[in-house]
C-alpha cells in the first residue's frame, strides 16, 4: 500500500458476562483492564478493553458486551483463534499450570518441528486464544502483575488464525501489504503482524456468536493516514465501510475471506479521558453519551477492576498459584 499499515492495533471478541469477562481477561491473564466503556454503535452495552501497562496498540483485546447473543462455534471465514506472543516454552508451561490452577483446559502443541510451539486454551465464554513461542522480534508490550513471573507475561499481540486457505486470503491480504511467509501472511509494519490458517471445517460461518472472534484491527496512523489507507484498500477486492468515531481510534470495516478486518487510527488511546493510574477503575463515556451517565449507572452491572494502580484496594479475589512443572 501506499499508505502502509503500522501493524496490529487490537482483537475483539463477544462477550455476554462481562463481569467473568474482566475477570478473567485482567486477573487470570494478567492483563491490565485499559478501558471500562461501552459500545459506540449502542448507549446500554459495555466495551471492556484490556492490555499492557498504557494499552498500547498491538496489546489490546476487547469484547463486545451482547446479553442475547447465542454460543457459536467459529466456521469457515471466521476468526477462529486469537494469536498472543510469550518469550519461551517454560513460559508455556507456566500458562498451563496457570490455567489448570483456575480450571481452564488447555492443550501444548509442541511435536511438530515444522510449526511454532503453543499453547492453545479456551477463555470461559468458548473464544479460542493461543500463546505463541514467536520469531518476532518487536518490542515487549507487557502488564505489570505482581503474581506473574516478569519473563512469562504477555508480550503482544501475534495475529488471527482463520478457517481459510492462505490462497483465499493471500490475494486480498497482498492488496493491504502482507507477504506470504510459507504458511502465514506477514505484515512488516513497525510492529510486525500474522495471519494464519486452519483447514476449512464444512460449518457455516458463526459470526457474530459468543465463541467467535468478531474482528482484527490494524492501525494506519493519524486520521489523515487512516483515509488515506481506507480509500486505497477500498479498491482492492473487497468493499470497506465508511470511517467511523469511536472517540479513543476511529475505525472501518470490511469482511475478508478469513473474517472481519478493520483499519483505526493509531489514538487518541485510553488516556484521552483519565489519568494513566485511573485507566479501567471507572465507566468512560464518550461526550456524546455522558447525558445518560447516571441512568447507566443505575442500571449496568457495576464492574471493579482486579489489577488497580491506583491506591484503592480491589475486592479480594482468589489468585490460585500455579504448580511447579516437574
Amino acid at each position: 500500500m501506499k499508505q502502509p499499515l503500522k501493524g496490529p492495533h487490537h482483537f475483539t471478541g463477544v462477550t455476554r458476562d462481562v463481569v467473568t469477562n474482566v475477570d478473567f481477561w485482567c486477573r487470570v491473564m494478567g492483563m491490565r483492564f485499559v478501558k471500562n466503556t461501552l459500545n459506540f454503535e449502542t448507549t446500554f452495552r459495555y466495551h471492556t478493553y484490556f492490555g499492557d501497562e498504557e494499552g498500547n496498540p498491538s496489546s489490546v483485546v476487547t469484547f463486545l458486551e451482547f446479553k442475547e447473543a447465542p454460543q457459536g462455534v467459529p466456521g469457515d471465514g471466521d476468526i477462529h483463534r486469537m494469536v498472543l506472543r510469550v518469550g519461551s516454552y517454560a513460559s508455556l508451561e507456566y500458562w498451563m499450570d496457570r490455567l489448570i490452577a483456575n480450571q481452564h483446559h488447555s492443550e501444548l502443541l509442541r511435536l511438530d518441528p515444522t510449526s511454532p510451539q503453543s499453547l492453545v486454551f479456551w477463555d470461559p465464554e468458548g473464544h479460542e486464544v493461543e500463546l505463541m513461542v514467536s520469531d518476532s522480534t518487536d518490542k515487549p508490550l507487557v502488564a505489570d502483575a505482581d503474581d506473574i513471573p516478569a519473563e512469562h507475561r504477555i508480550l503482544g499481540l501475534e495475529g488471527a488464525r482463520s478457517y481459510t486457505t492462505i490462497e483465499e486470503q493471500a490475494p486480498f491480504g497482498a492488496h493491504l501489504g502482507f507477504r506470504v511467509d510459507g504458511n502465514r501472511l506477514v505484515l512488516d509494519g513497525e510492529r510486525s503482524g500474522r495471519w494464519y490458517f486452519s483447514e476449512p471445517t464444512g460449518r457455516p460461518s458463526n459470526d457474530g456468536r459468543v465463541g467467535v472472534w468478531h474482528h482484527i484491527a490494524y492501525d494506519a496512523g493519524d486520521g489523515e493516514e487512516t483515509q488515506r489507507a481506507r480509500d486505497e484498500a477500498n479498491e482492492g477486492l473487497r468493499p470497506w465501510t465508511k470511517i467511523f468515531d469511536h472517540y479513543f481510534f476511529d475505525s472501518c470495516y470490511t469482511m475478508s475471506p478469513g473474517g472481519r478486518m478493520e483499519i483505526c487510527t493509531t489514538g487518541p488511546g485510553f488516556q484521552l479521558d483519565e489519568k494513566l493510574e485511573d485507566l479501567g477503575d471507572r465507566l468512560c463515556l464518550s461526550p456524546r453519551v455522558e447525558p445518560l451517565r447516571a441512568k447507566l449507572e443505575s442500571e449496568l452491572t457495576p464492574l471493579v477492576n482486579p489489577r488497580p494502580r491506583s491506591k484503592k484496594k480491589a475486592p479480594p479475589a482468589p489468585v490460585a498459584e500455579p504448580a511447579s512443572v516437574a
